[in-house]
């Protein structure tokens, strides 16, 4: 059954069985999204008016369900909706301030404690809720699997930009917002780490990894969380790059032919979280396969060394030498030869003009495209 979806001035029209988002984007509408499988939460939306699904709130903070917030790529619409992205202030964590101290190098250190549950690690960045265009930024110096209090450091040119009732010495319990946390973007793409040839011959040169690779990525494609990472890419494939991938961070060989982690992953919105579950999935696999600690330890070390190039808060653009390459949005194009409609497969002649988008490279016929107001 069709609805109608109101989303900031457009107006489409749902097909059975098509998710909301898969609705917006056939229609042109230019909105974040990742996975497309309500792993990330990219995509996620808060619903003015109309119904959501339940499975598209389900791995939502409760505090976010009360908002009306969704997962547009969990949601087959069951009624007529109207739509917005999410508003700041909804996205924004209350907390106490505990103590502000000023540091022998000028900064500041606030300890702070939260007033919901906030997932964060060491390093990462918060920014402080002042109102003003340029929030002060913090990095977090505590870890929250071990600390009740949440500690932050302000280098000294942002602690200018806290309010004076936040400034050192100031009282014990005053209420504060803060945004994020955020994981940095590394300022360049990580090199290959330092050959290791040992591990490979621990390995039996490749057979081992080839044999536990292969187990663990049927576990990955079983995965309700990492399964949506691999929409489009065969199983078969995913084994062989991954395989060539390690083999040429572990003996140096150059046999790898793909991107290194920052480029291939450039536009995943991959947490912590996940990248500890696919973790956590890989030790298991090596560990039903036999293989010594040691030797588990090793390998996953330089996994872990790419962790700072794939986990990200944001998507970055693809960089090739100096060039930033955006492939996000829409374009129109003229077809040269003839093809399907990517949502309807429907014929389209060539001559004809499609909307593309640019990462998908799927396209979308006049007739599906036209839905958009």
């Amino acid at each position: 059954m069709s609805y109608t979806i109101e989303y900031e001035g457009h107006v489409v029209e749902s097909r059975d069985d098509e998710t909301v988002l898969d609705t917006l984007l056939r229609s042109g509408v230019d909105i974040a999204f990742s996975c497309k499988g309500g792993s990330c939460h990219t995509c996620l939306m808060q619903c003015q008016t109309g119904s959501t699904t339940e499975p598209s709130r389900r791995s939502l903070p409760e505090y976010l369900q009360r908002l009306r917030y969704f997962l547009p790529c969990r949601c087959i619409p069951q009624s007529a909706m109207k739509l917005r992205r999410p508003q700041p202030g909804d996205l924004v964590t209350n907390c106490m301030l505990c103590e502000s101290i000023l540091l022998d190098d000028g900064r500041v250190s606030l300890l702070i404690e939260p007033m919901r549950t906030l997932n964060y690690r060491q390093g990462q960045r918060l920014q402080i809720v002042t109102g003003q265009a340029q929030e002060p930024a913090a990095q977090i110096t505590s870890n929250s699997d071990r600390d009740v209090i949440m500690a932050v450091v302000l280098a000294a040119a942002e602690a200018a930009k806290l309010p004076e009732s936040l400034q050192p010495g100031a009282e014990f319990g005053i209420e504060l917002q803060v945004r994020g946390p955020f994981d940095e973007r590394p300022p360049e793409e990580l090199p290959y780490p330092e050959p290791d040839p040992g591990l490979w011959e621990l390995l039996d040169g490749g057979v081992t990894a080839r044999r536990v690779l292969e187990a663990f990525y049927v576990k990955v494609y079983a995965d309700p969380v990492l399964a949506p990472f691999f929409q489009g890419v065969t199983k078969s494939r995913a084994i062989d790059k991954q395989f060539s991938f390690m083999k040429q961070c572990i003996t140096g060989e150059k046999i790898y032919m793909g991107d290194r982690p920052r480029n291939a992953h450039h536009w995943m919105i991959i947490t912590h979280e996940v990248f500890d579950r696919r973790q956590a999935l890989m030790q298991e696999t090596w560990r039903e396969h036999g293989v010594a600690d040691e030797v588990i330890a090793r390998w996953v070390s330089i996994e872990e060394y790419f962790r700072p190039d794939i986990v990200k808060t944001y998507g970055w653009p693809r960089q090739v030498g100096d060039q930033l390459i955006h492939n996000d949005g829409f374009s129109r194009e003229m077809l040269g030869e003839s093809t399907l409609c990517d949502h309807c497969q429907q014929e389209v002649l060539a001559g004809e003009t499609v909307l593309m988008h640019r990462r998908l490279g799927t396209i979308s016929c006049k007739h599906c495209a036209s839905s958009a107001a």
